[in-house]
């Protein structure tokens, strides 16, 4: 009988452990912009990489010197602009939803449901040894699950990349084409680990204000100073 109960017990101290994870894991706390005019963070976490893109050139990821071309970024408010793609890595610990770095419209969204997806465990293991991502060969945006949307502005088209773990529940999108969208208004979410990169024009960009490494808050952490009219 005293054998039973502690499995109860123990049970019981599991089922709201893991009620308090989810809970914790699923927060959504309210977020003001540190910049009045910035380009925002889409999501929370550490900067991976910042990539200049060529006018003409497919935005890509590079992971063990492999391209991986995010295909779904060639419209035409993309043709013959400059850009910046910013990659950034979401842990357990950051908060999951995602957030518009700027405001405009919805003006498309593409889901890719890829094959088996890589783990991301090498770049956690690389946050809780060293503090943060140490290197940027990891291949799970190659094959993993991702989901694109782009904002149209007068000035050109912001495209936000949500890209899911092996271990999601999905990927969620909350903004759909021609919906009108607000300056850190929630786009969506990624369930556990995750990455999201973001393509912006440099028809926007001033000067960017965030570096390699550093941790940033979706619709707080001002990305870039954005140009003004």
């Amino acid at each position: 009988m005293t054998v039973l109960v502690g499995l109860l017990i123990a049970v019981a101290i599991l089922f709201a452990a893991y009620v308090s994870w989810r809970i914790y894991f699923l927060r959504d706390p309210d977020r003001a912009p540190a910049a009045a005019a910035g380009i925002l963070a889409p999501a929370d976490g550490y900067v991976l990489y910042m990539r200049d893109i060529a006018a003409g050139q497919v935005p890509v990821a590079t992971k063990k010197k492999t391209d991986i071309k995010l295909s779904e970024v060639q419209d035409e408010s993309f043709a013959g602009q400059d850009g910046l793609l910013i990659g950034i890595f979401m842990t357990p610990f950051s908060v999951h939803v995602n957030r518009a770095p700027i405001a405009g419209t919805v003006d498309s969204r593409v889901h890719f449901r890829a094959g088996p997806n890589l783990s991301m465990v090498r770049p956690l293991y690389e946050i809780f040894v060293t503090g943060r991502p140490t290197t940027e060969d990891h291949l799970f945006q190659k094959k993993n699950e991702r989901l694109t949307t782009g904002i149209k502005t007068d000035r050109g088209t912001v495209f936000i990349v949500q890209i899911a773990d092996s271990w999601i529940d999905r990927i969620v999108s909350w903004a759909a084409p021609g919906d009108p969208i607000g300056r850190g208004e929630r786009i969506g979410m990624i369930r556990f680990g995750s990455q999201c990169d973001v393509f912006i024009p440099k028809a926007m960009l001033s000067d960017v204000t965030i570096e390699k490494g550093q941790y940033v808050y979706a619709g707080q952490t001002s990305l870039a100073a954005a140009k003004q009219s």
